[in-house]
């Protein structure tokens, strides 16, 4: 999987993502990810990091251990 090109509809739709994200980064949870369906993960996570949201660690923690499956 590349996590930088995948929508966010498809990570959340493999239970394996889902449950990667919800471990390192609950806190994104909170927000309503469904607004962002047709967006990237890459996109996503650039701007979250960037409002302090996600801390950087935790983003590529996340992307590392989804581009791993």
């Amino acid at each position: 999987m590349n996590f930088r090109t995948m929508t966010v509809k498809e990570c959340f739709a493999d239970p394996r993502c889902a449950a990667i994200v919800k471990e390192k980064a609950p806190n994104l949870m909170k927000y309503p990810i469904k607004l962002f369906n047709k967006k990237t993960c890459g996109e996503i996570f650039d701007l979250v990091v960037s409002k302090k949201i996600v801390p950087e660690s935790a983003a590529k923690a996340i992307e590392e251990a989804i581009n791993a499956l």
